[in-house]
């Protein structure tokens, strides 16, 4: 038996359930897609869900909870997508993050804190690459969207918003090598690899918000004053970056790191 394949290209996007998450799955459902999003909160997802169906009616939305670097939980998340749309037109890997321990000192890195970081930022993106992949070969199409960080090439003083530094600039650049490989291992296949490094960026909502928002006005000046444009990005300039990097106009663009970090870089 044939398996349903959806009309409308799918996009599938991990952090889906909030931060960069959302901005980016407003700006790809306004661009016509359907969406797969995996979160490892299930209320987050519920929330998505809601605000999605308010605003764009007919849109279809699966959500999927679960821990991405566990590659049964991705396994049967990729099955789930391929069941219920056929396809996958894009990947964007926007889950994970530096944690929420506060670490100033290198003795302060503990084992369990440096393997959940790069866990959930590096091997989930490995994971998440590996399970759409044949998904994508089927149909000789496929865009990849993975996200490093400005903090992949270091980054001096504070840490400001990034918890635990060190372990998160190593997975982002960990990213960076795993997105420019890939990129060439899937070059004549039809298959687009690219990464977006963001710097200092505010989503709509989320936590890197929250942290930036609860810092002392002159904190938050400085911070925005180290930036040579002056300011944080948004979480819709990140979208739109993203949406280029997905769209068919893009397939010429692989293997490369696209800076949106207000030329901080």
């Amino acid at each position: 038996m044939s398996r349903h394949v959806n009309e409308r290209p799918v996009a599938v996007i991990t952090g889906g359930g909030g931060g960069l998450g959302n901005d980016i799955a407003d700006h790809l459902a306004d661009d016509g897609f359907d969406l797969a999003l995996l979160d490892v909160s299930k209320a987050a997802l519920e929330t998505a869900v809601d605000r999605l169906g308010a605003r764009f009616p007919g849109l279809k939305v699966l959500t999927i909870a679960g821990n991405l670097s566990d590659e049964s939980i991705v396994n049967k998340a990729f099955n789930r997508i391929e069941d219920e749309f056929g396809r996958i037109d894009a990947l964007v890997s926007a889950a994970g993050g530096s944690g929420t321990a506060i670490v100033r000192d290198l003795s302060e890195l503990s084992g369990e804190i440096w393997r959940s970081v790069v866990e959930s930022n590096l091997t989930s993106t490995f994971l998440c690459a590996q399970h759409a992949v044949p998904i994508m070969l089927k149909r000789g199409y496929g865009r990849i969207v993975n996200f490093s960080s400005l903090v992949a090439d270091g980054l001096d003083g504070p840490s400001g918003t990034v918890g635990a530094r060190l372990a998160y600039a190593a997975s982002k650049g960990g990213i960076v090598s795993l997105t420019k490989q890939l990129g060439k291992d899937l070059g004549s296949t039809g298959i687009t690899v690219n990464a977006i490094a963001p710097g200092l960026v505010l989503p709509t909502t989320g936590r890197v918000r929250d942290s930036f928002e609860s810092m002392g006005e002159e904190d938050r000046a400085a911070t925005a004053a180290a930036i040579p444009v002056g300011r944080p990005g948004t979480g819709h300039e990140i979208a739109a970056a993203v949406a280029y990097l997905v769209s068919e106009a893009a397939a010429f663009t692989s293997g490369t790191v696209l800076h949106v970090d207000g030329a901080a870089s």
